[in-house]
């Protein structure tokens, strides 16, 4: 009996024991409390030492404190001077190991950094460990001289981030295109970079976008910056660098054409086409040209349906055979920003969806649009097809509906689809231009057949205002552009050559808007910003940008705008 007491007695122990592992087993992670966000500390009695010379390991160890991932290595971690092969980076357990190459042989009295990035972080919370490097020297000493700055985009002047900025020990201009860096780093989401551990010496900097990661500048498809000089670093000196990173103008040369429509080309080349030569052999063709940014557009006309060819510079754009009689049958005299009402619902599409057809529209002939005219210019009149003739006993224009007769019209040298209306301006009236049918006439020899309209209105002195702006630090004997923006649509353009280095300029007459002032330093007289070239040692031209508070009516906006990029270029400077 008493066996079978100490037997139970033993069996109830058990169970009991048995609960209490399968309770606490069952115990999960304590919910609530702070979240951790301290990230994983290196353990550095269990790692590789650091900051070690005359380092001759192959494998380095680097233990932290707690569970850890290792995450995006290849981008992550850089190695700068970097080595021929990529070393083997793992992770095990709490530990990173790198390994390198058997094969690879250190420089001597080099030093080393190994930057981690945020590759390592810890397990639950993924925190980054920061400033996270592993530093050794092949030779006596660590150096220790550092260079830092920023990169920003040449244009927009915007800070870029992931540009490897580099330092060369060779000095050639074609050491980018050949040769790994001695040092390099990467610029952070502010744009700002950091090289470290530097030995005392002169360098060569160049910054580039290394879109494939081989530590190489692959051309034009890759944007570059790069310094004017040689850097020399050096204990006494302290070294804050600022670089203007671009795209170089690719190649010139035709990068599409499309010639699908009777009577248009459309060229449209790396850049402006300014430099373009056309040349035909087709008998009885006529043909215009129209310049706008990086395309050429040619308004042709051939009597016949024929193919032909069309010569520029060296390019040779064949167009098809494409009738003529249809285009003229569908071609209608429009202003460019004017859309034919009624071209929904059409007979077809209600066929289609078993719809009685309604009756075709009286007329197709947009409604009139107003305008708002600059008191002091003619009213630019954009048509859809170049203009060839005019007969201004057809045009009719109104103000307060009396009759207008004081008023010219001429074709715009520049623009062959712009006919130019000037008569003297009243400041708050609104004038009302008809054209009756046959009013004006296309390169093709359509005449409109509906009567046109368009409505102009002047603005008062009142509702306009003005801009008083000064402008500081130029250069004397530079050539400047100033543009003012209203959005992106250049709305004033003014060049002028700096005599002094301040200058004020006055813009009146101004509709109510938000301006945005740009400033040009045109290096070449061109009238446009230019980007930079890397081996023809050319920066792109410096621009500056400053947004404006609002113009009100019958006010006006005093501004400063300095040609000067930053504090830190003007302290170079000094």
């Amino acid at each position: 009996m008493q066996q079978i007491l100490d037997c139970s007695r033993q069996i109830t122990a058990s169970l009991a024991l048995a609960l209490c592992v399968l309770s606490c087993a069952r115990q999960g992670a304590p919910t609530g409390g702070p979240k951790d966000l301290t990230p994983p500390k290196l353990d550095s009695i269990a790692s590789t030492p650091n900051f070690t010379t005359r380092f001759d390991k192959k494998r380095i160890e680097l233990r932290f404190d707690e569970w850890i991932v290792l995450e995006d290595a290849v981008n992550q971690v850089i190695i700068s001077p970097p080595l021929n092969k990529r070393p083997k980076i793992t992770l095990k357990g709490k530990m990173v190991v790198v390994e390198l190459p058997e094969e690879e042989v250190l420089r001597e009295n080099t030093t080393y950094t190994i930057n981690f990035g945020k590759a390592v972080k810890d397990l639950h919370e993924s925190n980054a460990a920061t400033n996270l490097r592993f530093i050794f020297s092949t030779g006596d000493f660590i150096d220790s001289l550092s260079v830092a700055g920023s990169v920003v985009d040449a244009f927009s002047g915007d800070q870029v981030d992931n540009i490897t900025v580099m330092l060369y020990d060779i000095f050639t201009d074609s050491v980018a295109r050949k040769e790994r860096p001695y040092y390099f780093s990467r610029t952070d989401k502010s744009g700002q970079f950091t090289l470290e551990n530097l030995k005392e010496g002169t360098y060569k900097a160049v910054a580039i976008e290394d879109t494939d990661q081989n530590l190489k500048w692959s051309g034009e498809g890759e944007r570059i910056a790069f310094m004017d000089s040689l850097l020399t670093v050096g204990d006494s000196q302290k070294q804050i660098l600022q670089l203007r990173i671009f795209k170089e103008q690719p190649r010139f040369r035709l990068f599409d054409r499309n010639a699908n429509r009777y009577g248009l080309a459309k060229l449209v080349y790396t850049s402006a086409p300014d430099s373009v030569q056309l040349r035909v052999e087709q008998p009885g063709l006529r043909f215009l040209t129209e310049k706008s940014a990086d395309t050429l557009l040619v308004w042709y006309d051939l009597p016949d349906s024929t193919a032909w060819q069309l010569f520029a510079n060296a390019d040779t754009v064949p167009v098809k055979a494409l009738n003529r009689t249809d285009f003229l049958k569908k071609n209608r005299i429009l202003f460019a920003d004017d859309i034919p009402v009624g071209g929904g619902n059409s007979r077809g599409d209600k066929l289609r969806r078993g719809q009685a057809p309604a009756a075709p529209p009286v007329s197709t002939t947009p409604p009139p649009k107003t305008v708002v005219q600059t008191q002091s210019k003619p009213a630019g009149l954009m048509w859809k097809t170049p203009m060839a003739a005019f007969d201004t006993s057809r045009w009719q224009l109104t103000v307060d509906s009396t009759r207008n007769y004081n008023f010219t019209v001429s074709k715009d040298s520049t623009a062959p689809r712009r006919l130019l209306l000037d008569v003297r301006w009243l400041p708050g009236k609104s004038y009302s231009l008809v054209l009756l049918p046959g009013a004006v006439t296309d390169f093709y020899g359509v005449s409109n057949t509906d009567t046109i309209q368009r409505v102009f209105s002047i603005p008062t002195d009142k509702q306009l205002g003005g801009l008083n702006l000064n402008i500081e630090e130029l250069k004397p004997g530079k050539k400047y552009v100033v543009q003012l923006l209203n959005g992106t649509v250049v709305d004033v353009e003014r060049s002028f050559l700096a005599e002094t280095a301040a200058k004020k300029i006055v813009f009146s007459g101004l509709p109510t808007a938000t301006y945005s002032v740009v400033l040009i330093e045109d290096e070449n007289g061109n009238g446009r910003w230019d980007t930079g070239n890397y081996f023809g040692h050319l920066q792109p031209e410096r621009i500056f940008t400053k947004k404006l508070e609002a113009l009100r009516a019958n006010w006006e906006v005093e501004a400063t705008i300095r040609a000067i990029s930053s504090a830190a270029e003007k302290k170079l400077k000094q």
